[in-house]
């Protein structure tokens, strides 16, 4: 009855180290949301990112928060161009077909593309409160997507 007792223990890890392992080599989903605040546009973001309230005037922008980012974009004629980011590094980037540039200094991230539509321009900034995480921002970056007649 012993000799019974061990062979099932023994089998037993042996099973739950090979499911262990196969976890181990496979990637947990993230906690993404695709986020459309009108139908022009649309991003993802980390679900913990939460939209703040802000006084919109004449384009599409908001701001959405969680405890590391603070991330702040607009759809429209005067959307940021960025000049105080004068000692940023930069690199080029293709969103969604047109042509930008991804900027970052310091703990700050930012996206611009300067001309969409009919002189609509887009920005995004992320700035981050504690860990700089660069791949998260140009997973954001990269993710956006418009809807406007080209």
């Amino acid at each position: 009855m012993q000799l019974g007792k061990s062979i099932l223990i023994v089998v037993f890890l042996y099973f739950s180290s090979l499911i262990t392992a196969h976890s181990n080599e496979t990637t947990p989903l993230d906690n993404w949301l695709e986020f459309c605040p009108n139908s022009q546009l649309c991003f993802e973001h980390p679900l913990s990112l939460i939209p703040a309230d802000v006084q919109v005037i004449d384009s599409i922008t908001g701001q959405l928060d969680n405890k590391n980012i603070s991330l702040v974009y607009d759809l429209g004629r005067y959307a940021s161009k960025f000049p105080e980011f004068s000692s940023a590094s930069y690199e080029l980037v293709n969103i969604d077909d047109y042509e930008g540039k991804i900027l970052i200094q310091q703990n700050k991230m930012a996206l611009t593309v300067p001309n969409i539509s009919g002189g609509t321009a887009f920005s995004m900034l992320i700035e981050f409160k504690n860990t700089v995480d660069l791949e998260q921002g140009r997973r954001i970056f990269k993710s956006v997507k418009f809807n406007l007649i080209k």
